[in-house]
This record gives C-alpha cells, structure tokens and sequence, in this order.
C-alpha cells in the first residue's frame, strides 16, 4: 500500500523519537528543563511497540527509510539491544536506517551499531569553539563530539552530515570556520535555519536566513548545485576544486512542504503529521497499540486515514510561535 495523503504527496519516510530525554541543554532546543518539564519523561513507546509500528510501516507501506532521533536516541535505556531488534527486520524488509545524535554519547557504541544495520549518520555540532560549545549546550562535551566524528570517518559512514542551527549574534560568525571544517574533513556540513519551538525564545534578532547563511559561504567559495529528490529537505551543493559538501535546511523562509513525504511519530507514541503539528492534530497510536481490539492491520488503516488531514504546508510563524506543546526534544526534529 502506498501512502498518500489527499495533496497527492506519497509519504515513505518515517522518523521516530526514540526519547525526549537529553542530555544536553541546547539553547534552541531544550533551553531551560524547568519550564519543559510537562513536556518531558512521558511515557515512552516499549521496544516491542517500536519494532511493531516499524514492521506495520515497512510491510504495509513500504517505507524505504527510517531515522531514529531523540532527544538523544543514545541516552533511551537498552538501545544496543534495539538496534539489534531493527536490524532483523531489515535483513528481510530492507529499509535505509538513519540516526540523528549530538555526539557525545556515541563513543565505542558506534562500530557495534554500524554492524547492527546503521546505514547513515547525522551528528549535531553548532560550534567549533569550546567555551561557546558549553554555552549552547550547557555541558562541556565538545572533545566527546569531535571524537564522535572522528569514529565516523574511521568507520567510513559516507557522507558524515554534522547539523548546525546558526543563530545570528551567536554562532553566525563561526559560518566560514564550519565549512573549513567540512573540506578538511571531508563531511557534509548542513546549516540549519533556528526555528521556533516552545520556549527556545525564538524572534527575528536571532535568525538569519538560509540565503544570508549561503551568501557568507560564496563571498569565499564556489558552490555547485547537487541534484537531488524533490521530497529531500536541504538544498546541497559541492564547494568547487574542495572536498566536503554544504548544504542549507530553509525549513522557515524558503519551506519545503509542497514536496513532504515525511511522517514522525514522537516518544509517547503520537504520530505527527508534520514537524509543527498542534496537540489537537496528534494522533495517539499508543491507544492503539495497546488494545487488544487493534491489530496491525486496523492500525494501518488509521494512519492512512489520519493522512488525509495533512495541511498542504506548516502554519506561518505568527502562529507557530503560539504553539504551546511544540517541543524539538518530544517530536524529534
């Protein structure tokens, strides 16, 4: 069954929070734990109800890509072991298996969870300074990151996507430094436009567009478009005679959402249907999940039917920034 919603867009990619636990405090996400305390240490989807609502969207949908985000996916409880689980469902229903982390607690993991199925490796790096590294996050784990990466290139996870949010006044004039970073190492450096989420504080002083992000990195370098689906979300270029590619996510001024094929299921078990989906547009598949009067079957149907109320496009910021349940560390970005 293919999935499609009634704006003629077929959906194959699924993400899911694996935790809203993290263990950083990252300014644009996860600012002050106090005021996101009802939003946080919910009750989590069990292993077995991940692995059967995996199962039910690459059997009955045919997903051909799954990422695993957080919170930190790292910091949820018995994650080796559920790799494992994932990548026995690969071996007979083949899928492409992302993860989404900030790096710090990857470690000695990473070559365990690359022989369980890993197929690719976002990791989060905002900075390459160390005290502005603390500032940010609220921990010093930038030598943990770095070294995070460096696994990565050893292991040859091909490309290497570091996501970097770029605020304007904090870390805009890092924009240059970054790239240097990507052609150095030869990674793909993604810059990430700030986007308003409950309580991170979100206005126009700190936010610079996609197009600003990009005209700092040609004042120096030459960039060559790389064709892409139209349903992938950055826009991607090489850099001239250079190693490394660059890419920027306009998710705010330049929005992708004519060519969505994403959906999210948070860590309580909530489908998504967008990134800024409201709490009155969630659909709890938790209750499904844990009755006995649905079976998998039953369960399909409900998400190809809550498909059909997918908004052609997100709200506009005037309204995101009235979104009170909005949380990046629930949904999972």
């Amino acid at each position: 069954m293919i999935l499609t919603d009634n704006h003629n867009r077929t959906h194959n990619y699924l993400r899911i929070s694996l935790t809203d636990n993290c263990n950083l405090r990252c300014t644009y996400c996860n600012p002050d734990v106090n005021s996101l305390n009802k939003f946080l240490n919910s009750e989590h989807l069990t292993n077995e109800e991940l692995l059967r609502l995996i199962k039910i969207f690459v059997i009955y949908f045919k997903f051909k890509k799954i990422r695993l985000t957080g919170g930190e996916p790292l910091a949820r409880k018995s994650i080796l072991k559920l790799f494992d689980s994932i990548g026995k469902i690969k071996s007979t229903n083949p899928f492409e298996l992302g993860i989404t982390t900030n790096g710090t607690l990857l470690g000695d993991n990473l070559k365990r969870i690359k022989e369980s199925g890993l197929d690719k490796l976002n990791i989060s790096l905002d900075t390459l300074d160390r005290s502005k590294f603390k500032s940010i996050t609220g921990l010093d784990k930038f030598d943990d990151v770095l070294s995070s990466i460096n696994e990565a290139i050893k292991l040859k996870f091909s490309p290497i996507k570091i996501n970097t949010v770029i605020m304007k006044g904090v870390n805009d004039n890092e924009i240059i430094e970054m790239v240097e970073f990507a052609i150095e190492k030869d990674l793909n450096i993604r810059f990430i436009e700030f986007m308003p989420f409950s309580s991170n504080d979100w206005n126009d002083n700190n936010f610079i567009s996609y197009e600003e992000i990009k005209n700092v990195v040609e004042n120096k370098y030459t960039l060559i478009p790389i064709s892409s689906d139209p349903s992938e979300v950055a826009k991607s270029f090489t850099i001239k005679g250079l190693n490394g590619t660059v890419s920027f996510i306009s998710s705010i001024s330049n929005h992708f959402c004519g060519d969505c094929n994403r959906l999210r299921i948070t860590a309580n078990g909530n489908l998504n249907l967008c990134l800024f989906s409201s709490k009155e547009n969630q659909i709890p598949l938790t209750k499904y999940l844990r009755s006995e009067n649905y079976d998998d079957t039953d369960i399909a149907k409900i998400i190809s039917t809550s498909l059909l109320n997918k908004n052609l496009k997100h709200p506009e910021i005037e309204e995101l920034l009235k979104l009170e349940s909005n949380n990046m560390l629930q949904i999972g970005g």
